[in-house]
């Protein structure tokens, strides 16, 4: 999974979020911010996910709408 955050320049680390339903979303994968566009491999077929940022602290600073996975 790819995310980024056109303009925030706090985000310290990013956290994937999945599960079998939207109300069922667990941490499955997380990874410090690099760059613009971070890579987090995620070990999880959901199929509904979300992402969370997070500041320095672990705070969460904001939070995505959670997605439910396209079929292939």
């Amino acid at each position: 999974m790819y995310v980024s955050w056109n303009g925030a320049t706090d985000v310290e680390s990013w956290t994937v979020l999945a599960g079998k339903s939207p109300s069922t979303l667990t941490p499955t994968g997380s990874q410090p911010r690099s760059g613009f566009e971070t890579m987090i491999s995620v070990n999880s077929e959901g199929p509904y996910f979300a992402v969370t940022a997070q500041d320095g602290s672990g705070r969460q600073l904001g939070r995505s709408a959670t997605v439910r996975r396209a079929r292939a």
